[in-house]
């Protein structure tokens, strides 16, 4: 690492990325170390070969801000080198909007994934507000609830305390690309997903199960489980140990009913949302993955040859898949920094970064497994190249940040 500096030159590492066309890359970029800088200078040799053009290439991220600062940086980079005539063909794209402009080309696609006879239009419109979101969900169930609770027992009674919470689940869920169908589930590993880990479940009852002044924890959590009947009445305790037999139980009870629950519930959310014409950014993620899925003439329309993804700490699976099929050819540059992976409230997968080669092994291998070839190209060993060089933070602010990483919270705690 070094001090501040103004940087104009690419340095060695900077240059590796910017010259490294072809493959699938991991661009490991810690705050300061221009990151855009290098984007950029990369993008321009690409588009500046022969056999490339602006076309042929597109830059991805997460916000408005960062899309528009991009594009705008490549346009003034292109105007010094005299290629101004090429600007309009330059695509910059958040995710969303992306996945937005894939579904309302081919809204009747979606409608036809789900089985649905209501259509969705291209008149659709995006609910952004939070607040306004989790009141239509809340209205939703509502309505689900009046008509059809009683149909699901117990799951219903506990969905109708806490509905945000089941809100979070589907939202969960979509993340995934774990999606329900009319009858069954679609999504990668869906009953892995649904199911969990039942024996960690049962380790961590166990690890906590202990008396800590004169109370049980696992006994409090138990008695709230049980004014809803969920797991049969326990003896209540408070004083001892919850005996091993009720954690298993807990850990292992069957949720057949409950899942069927969750997968009606998600259904028929999408089938309101198609209804009333309204998206939600998770919504549109989960729409564009069923199109892009079903149809190759919606993968050729949306195909790439190169794709750089810009904060990949921030992506979840459903994005990973979705750069994976519009991709003609394997060459994916992906650039974040999985230590600022910040946004697990959003369902993000940080593996993707930290695990990349393995994680596009499994989608693609999951987008294939019917025969239809949807990732057009096996996946190469992964090229890792690291931006190194800090132009942001003095040396002694470098030392000192990672002193106060590597403080200890507490006497017993080790650093990893």
């Amino acid at each position: 690492m070094m001090g501040v500096r103004e940087m104009s030159e690419l340095n060695a590492s900077q240059q590796r990325i910017a010259d490294t066309h072809e493959g699938m890359i991991v661009v490991d970029a810690g705050p300061g170390t221009g990151k855009t800088h290098t984007i950029v200078e990369r993008y321009i040799r690409l588009i500046s070969r022969p056999d490339i053009s602006p076309k042929d290439v597109l830059l991805m991220t997460f916000t408005n801000n960062a899309a528009s600062e991009m594009e705008e940086r490549i346009k003034r980079k292109m105007t010094e080198n005299h290629m101004e005539k090429d600007s309009k063909l330059v695509m910059t794209k958040t995710f969303d909007a992306f996945c937005l402009s894939i579904v309302l080309d081919s809204p009747d696609l979606v409608s036809e994934f789900f089985g649905l006879g209501e259509r969705l239009t291209r008149a659709a419109t995006m609910q952004q507000n939070e607040s306004l979101k989790k009141d239509y969900f809340l209205r939703f169930m509502d309505g689900f609830l009046d008509s059809r609770g009683m149909d699901y027992g117990d799951a219903a009674i506990i969905a109708s305390e806490d509905p945000l919470s089941l809100m979070g689940l589907i939202n969960n869920l979509m993340s995934r690309g774990i999606i329900p169908l009319k009858r069954g589930w679609f999504g990668n590993k869906w009953e892995q997903a649904l199911n969990g880990d039942t024996s960690e479940v049962l380790n961590s009852l166990l690890e906590n199960n202990a008396v800590n002044n004169t109370k049980c924890i696992n006994w409090d959590v138990l008695n709230k489980l049980d004014d809803n009947n969920c797991y049969g009445k326990p003896q209540r305790g408070g004083t001892e140990p919850v005996p091993r037999e009720i954690l298993e139980s807990c850990s292992n009870e069957d949720r057949k009913q409950l899942f069927d629950f969750v997968h009606d519930v998600y259904y028929e959310y999408i089938k309101k949302s198609i209804i009333d014409n309204r998206l939600t950014f998770n919504l549109v993620a989960i729409m564009a993955l069923t199109v892009l899925y079903t149809k190759q003439s919606v993968r050729e329309r949306n195909s790439f040859r190169y794709l750089m993804v810009d904060e990949f700490q921030d992506t979840n699976a459903n994005q990973l898949m979705i750069s994976l099929m519009i991709l003609s050819e394997p060459n994916l540059c992906v650039v974040g920094d999985w230590k600022q992976g910040i946004y697990g409230f959003r369902y993000v997968s940080i593996e993707n970064i930290t695990k990349f080669e393995e994680k596009a092994v499994e989608y693609r291998r999951f987008l294939n497994e019917d025969g239809n070839k949807r990732v057009r190209f096996s996946i190469p060993e992964e090229i890792k190249l690291p931006l190194d060089m800090n132009y942001r933070s003095s040396q002694k602010i470098i030392d000192l940040a990672y002193q106060c990483i590597c403080l200890e919270g507490s006497n017993d705690e080790k650093i990893d």
